[in-house]
């Protein structure tokens, strides 16, 4: 049955609800919800619930589908580090191919989509003189839109300011149609070069009007610091809602003094956070330190 052919979806529950629901629809979208006062048969036009609780589809805030399924391809990060997972990528990047992003980007937009998620931000690598990723997932992104929004993230992966052509690149690629501008500040050569990676972020998304999420701080480096600098920019341009900051793991080695100045700043910039706790917990935990109290009881 096609999505304009389906008028009522009936005996669904709904959360926080009491009792049976029958979802009216009209060209494929929701056009009134309505109490059943009992189990209601099928009919042609509708599709049975089955009692089942209906809920809004899934969001996936941040993937890389461009990256999808090629662990191990041609070596494996045998540290289990972010930097070292990034050397062996680049390693892979060198032999995609157009085909080769989609098809594996296509795959788990399938298992994505049969998992009941309808909206999808996806971070593909522009560190690419060819644009390779980004072209491919271009297609993707029409092709899939009869079941998915998908927003895609023009993601300088080895840093706008330190890798060849960088800005030229991210900026190519907003022209092609990416919708987010990203960024990997901590991943630039300098403080400096992180810091300003950031302004030029910032000019893009405003030049292009485009939205911005910035890989920041994913790094189990204290000194690590950019999320004040993206929230101070959104503060100042008023792009707090159009801001993303993503990671963000060095925070929780951050001193009280600074985290408490620092939340006050992040509460009045309006950005927005999104976490990896499952991925950041192999990747950004490689790094094992001794403190001074346990050096000296060892002696």
């Amino acid at each position: 049955m096609s999505n304009n052919a389906l008028q009522t979806i009936i005996n669904a529950r709904l959360p926080g609800k009491e009792g049976l629901w029958q979802i009216h629809l009209q060209d494929g979208k929701i056009s009134a919800i309505d109490a059943q006062s009992g189990v209601m048969p099928v009919t042609e036009n509708s599709l049975d619930a089955e009692q089942g609780l209906v809920l809004p589809p899934f969001v996936e805030p941040h993937i890389h589908l461009d990256t999808t399924q090629t662990a191990g391809q041609p070596n494996w990060n045998q540290s289990g580090t972010l930097f070292e997972g990034i050397e062996r990528w680049a390693e892979r990047k060198a032999l995609l191919t157009h085909d080769d992003v989609k098809q594996r980007a296509w795959q788990t937009l399938k298992w994505q989509i049969a998992n009941g998620i309808q909206h999808v931000r996806t971070h593909v690598d522009v560190s690419d003189a060819t644009l390779t990723a980004l072209k491919a997932m271009l297609e993707v992104k029409q092709e899939v839109a009869p079941w998915i929004d998908l927003q895609i993230v023009a993601f300088p992966q080895e840093g706008i300011l330190s890798y060849p052509n960088g800005e030229a690149l991210l900026e190519e690629a907003l022209r092609l149609g990416a919708d987010v501008v990203g960024a990997i500040p901590h991943f630039e050569f300098t403080r400096e070069y992180g810091v300003e990676s950031l302004h030029k972020t910032f000019a893009l998304a405003q030049k292009y009007d485009r939205l911005i999420d910035v890989h920041c701080d994913e790094i189990d480096d204290e000194q690590s610091r950019f999320v004040e600098t993206v929230a101070a920019l959104a503060h100042r341009e008023g792009m707090g809602a159009r801001v993303t900051a993503s990671h963000t793991t060095a925070m929780h080695s951050y001193n009280g003094a600074y985290t408490s100045r620092l939340f006050r700043l992040l509460k009045m910039s309006g950005i927005n956070f999104v976490a990896k706790p499952v991925g950041q917990y192999s990747s950004t935990r490689a790094f094992r330190y001794v403190s001074k109290t346990s050096r000296h009881h060892a002696r």
